[in-house]
């Protein structure tokens, strides 16, 4: 049996721990219109990505546990309409809105990196954000990966 589901879990009420008011925390990909700011869980947010990305190894050559070392995609974002500095829409306040939805996440995952037991292992490994203007005004989306290590 694989951990992936209940690391899942773990890894949505960690988020909703991390922002328990005001941002938007999804299991998956979003169904509905999200709010402003937003967290999904188990999302790549490219349709051709894979959500979890998971490598099997037998360890000490036995059948069983398997090790699992998996990837889940994430994501985090921040829109603003109305943010404007000079007269101009304004990258400056959505782009560190999504870095702090990071930084309440990872802060959150510090406190608890085996995910409730869960796991062995939960770490952000890796993030990559993106600014865009649109005519509903400027977003910023920072994908990023938390790396889990366990035994199934």
């Amino acid at each position: 049996m694989s951990t992936i589901p209940a690391a899942l879990d773990a890894l949505v009420a960690l988020a909703e721990r991390a922002w328990p008011e005001d941002v938007m925390i999804l299991d998956g990909p979003p169904t509905v219109d999200v709010e402003p700011d937003v967290i999904a869980i188990g999302y790549s947010g490219t349709p051709s990505e894979p959500d979890v990305r998971n490598t099997l190894a037998q360890e000490q050559l036995t059948m069983e546990p398997d090790r699992e070392s998996y990837d889940v995609m994430c994501m985090a974002s921040a829109w603003r309409g109305d943010a404007h500095r000079g007269g101009r829409p304004d990258t400056r306040t959505v782009r560190e809105r999504a870095l702090e939805l990071i930084a309440g996440f990872r802060a959150e995952l510090a406190r608890d990196d085996r995910l409730g037991g869960a796991v062995m292992l939960a770490r952000m490994s890796t993030l990559d954000m993106m600014t865009d203007q649109t005519k509903a005004g400027p977003v910023a989306t920072v994908r990023f990966v938390v790396h889990i290590d366990a035994f199934a």
